[in-house]
């Protein structure tokens, strides 16, 4: 029997020393469930959007609230980046067209063995390097069980309190309120939970978005009114890709990007609090 145990444990062991060098990659849709709508958006004159305007808002919330990434990773790093399509071909009517973004859409690359994060962002075209010291979050693991596909999945919960940052810009909010009303108002910030379910099946701590630090895969994110699923995973021991660090932009930290953004939107502000883009 001690024979039989030991040899079990050698091929064990030559198995995960194999596995060291797997890589993986996972696809994930996400969804960002909006705001229950009022019955027509009006202008400030009162008067009803044209219905034509109002369709291309709805294609424009639909393709920035909805949007697929993929996860690719190994043992130490990951990269996450949106899929990338291509362009639909514009109709042949006026020309007009738009765009609704948010922000974080650029590539997030995490590297648990050397403690750093990338994710590359911009601001109004200008690229930039986020660059911070890898900080393990405090997850609650829970108790509780459900199977994603063909994977055992297990539930964990994460606490974000609200920042420094929100907390002033919600104060200045308040202070401006105060001398004239806003056109748009600010909901004061409060703690989020984040739900995650993860896989100890798939032994890699890393996720979707910044989301990590988990004895698991995570294939399931629930993040206020945004939900992030996984619909494939494939393993691979055989060839392997070169995860690329984001390396186009300039290297900030987040409070500086924070700090840049924040005095370049102000600029472009009117008197009601509404960014004005000039054509």
């Amino acid at each position: 029997m001690t024979k039989v145990v030991l040899i079990s444990s050698f091929l064990l062991m030559g198995f995960l020393a194999k596995a060291q060098d797997f890589q993986g990659k996972a696809e994930y849709f996400s969804k960002r469930i909006m705001k229950k709508k009022s019955e027509k958006v009006e202008t400030k004159s009162k008067e009803p959007i044209d219905p034509e305007f109002q369709k291309e808002i709805e294609i424009a919330v639909k393709k920035a609230t909805e949007k697929q990434y993929v996860l690719t990773f190994n043992k130490t790093e990951c990269l996450y980046e949106e899929e990338q399509k291509l362009e639909e071909p514009k109709g042949a009517s006026d020309g007009m067209s738009i765009s609704i973004s948010f922000s974080g859409g650029g590539k997030k690359y995490l590297n648990v063995k050397d403690k750093n994060s990338i994710v590359e962002d911009e601001i109004f075209g200008k690229e930039f390097l986020i660059v911070e010291p890898l900080v393990k979050p405090e997850w609650k693991l829970i108790d509780e069980t459900k199977k994603i596909g063909d994977y055992n999945c297990f539930k964990a919960e994460l606490t974000i309190p609200v920042s420094e940052k929100q907390k002033k810009d919600y104060e200045e909010f308040l202070k401006k309120e105060e001398k004239k009303p806003a056109l748009f108002k600010m909901e004061k910030p409060e703690d989020k939970v984040i739900t995650a379910w993860y896989t100890p099946e798939i032994p890699v701590s890393f996720g979707p978005d910044n989301y990590w630090g988990l004895p698991g895969l995570i294939l399931e994110v629930s993040e206020e009114r945004l939900i992030i699923l996984c619909s494939k995973v494939v393993l691979s021991n055989k060839e392997k890709t070169k995860i690329k660090a984001p390396n186009t932009g300039e290297k900030v930290t987040q409070k500086k990007f924070d700090e840049i953004q924040k005095k370049k939107t102000d600029s472009m502000k009117d008197e009601d609090g509404v960014i004005m883009f000039q054509h």
